[in-house]
């Protein structure tokens, strides 16, 4: 088949070489992305085998957060400036090379550099960033369909990564699961990423980036309120997203699950973040970006609400909160870098993504570490779930703010 790469108005053709590169993300998210999700079910292994406190143990994650945080605007300089042929097989190898350092852990420091650092710093080099920056480069009308498929790939291999490095720690021990991960990712990923990514130079003949219609620098984005609002948006998301994410399995498993069953659970959540991040961007390119996330939000809220009221006579509430909290959040997160393509669109939104990014994952550096001193202290995750919704409510507000600041500019 013969795919349009120059015809920046033909994204609506299923031949149009934008949705090339959207299968690829999406498959590069789902296999090398989706190592994220799979830390729930290796906390579980580290705090059997080293007994360290649940507190300490998720600053690993927290660490992860921080160098997201730290690189992120960096990285999407780097994308803007040499293009995902480059920045993405570097990263790729880069977290291929860290999956094999954590078989190697045997104390605190080295969990936090190990993952926190050079994990982290491989999957920020090909993940939400690049990801989100390449995409918004080759659609607009489709951006926010476009940008759920895209990321949503984290989710769906979740579907596959979550259960399957679970079996392996059974069946090899963590520390084995680490490296057959670790091989696996490289092999499969770093052709495609190199054959099949358009080159920068490219890219730019193609001006796809210049028919976006707007020039935005960062120096003129970090002066705009929108600008400020969205990236305190972003810190209430960070805290929320981590603290589920690192903690849910955990909470299962205290609530009388077996870990094999949460970790059924959570890669079934997978599969419905990735088809609420799909039915999400759909509804928000038809019935407006902003009124989705707001609809979104709140069904993401009930979710948590399940989940923190799950108990071992109430496990259908798992099988609720894997279906309401996974649409909610699988919709929410693509339509809210699709919020800021829409406005911030231009040859520098790679960098101008990534510092708005900083907040949000600084916030998620330390929500996780917060939950699990929460866990310490009171012996349970219910107050740490009344901080989820909390922030969320914190989000909705700062998005509904800036929405309409923007709304008045370009009246």
């Amino acid at each position: 088949m013969k795919f349009y790469f120059s015809e920046k108005a033909s994204e609506n053709s299923s031949r149009y070489y934008g949705w090339v590169i959207v299968g690829l993300t999406f498959f590069t998210m789902a296999i090398g992305g989706s190592i994220v999700g799979t830390f729930p079910v290796f906390y579980v292994a580290f705090l059997n085998e080293f007994g360290w406190s649940r507190a300490d143990t998720a600053l690993a994650f927290s660490f992860s957060m921080a160098t997201f945080a730290i690189s992120a605007g960096f990285i999407g300089a780097m994308v803007d400036r040499w293009g995902p042929r480059v920045i993405i097989p570097t990263g790729i190898t880069i977290l291929g090379i860290g999956l094999a350092l954590m078989s190697k852990v045997s104390s605190l420091p080295t969990l936090y550099f190990f993952y926190g650092g050079v994990v982290a710093l491989g999957v920020t080099m090909f993940g939400f960033i690049p990801t989100s920056t390449i995409v918004s480069q080759w659609f607009t009308q489709r951006r926010s369909v476009a940008m759920g498929i895209s990321l949503s790939g984290r989710s769906c291999g979740g579907i596959i990564m979550v259960p399957f490095s679970a079996y392996l720690i059974a069946t090899f021990g963590w520390r084995a699961a680490y490296v057959l991960l670790a091989i696996g990712i490289f092999v499969l990923l770093v052709p495609l990423n190199v054959f099949l990514h358009p080159s920068r130079a490219a890219i730019t003949e193609r001006k796809a980036v210049d028919d976006l219609g707007s020039s935005w620098t960062l120096k003129e984005a970090l002066s705009d309120s929108v600008f400020w609002l969205l990236f305190l948006a972003g810190i209430f998301n960070g805290v929320g997203f981590s603290v589920v994410g690192v903690h849910q399995a955990a909470h299962m498993v205290d609530v009388g699950m077996s870990t094999m069953r949460a970790a059924s659970l959570i890669g079934g959540l997978a599969v419905v973040r990735a088809l609420g991040g799909i039915l999400g961007g759909w509804v928000g390119d038809r019935i407006g970006r902003t009124q989705t996330f707001y609809l979104l939000s709140l069904v993401a809220m009930s979710g948590v609400f399940l989940l923190m009221n799950l108990s071992e006579h109430r496990s259908w509430m798992g099988y609720a909160y894997v279906l309401v909290y996974g649409i909610g959040a699988g919709a929410r997160g693509a339509i809210f870098v699709s919020i800021k393509a829409d406005i911030f669109a231009g040859k520098s939104f790679g960098r101008i993504l990534g510092f708005s990014q900083t907040g949000g994952g600084l916030a998620s550096a330390v929500g996780p570490w917060i939950a699990g001193y929460f866990f310490d202290l009171w012996k349970s995750y219910y107050w740490a779930f009344i901080l989820v919704l909390a922030v969320q409510v914190l989000s909705l507000t700062a998005v509904a703010a800036a929405s309409s600041q923007a709304k008045r500019r370009k009246s």
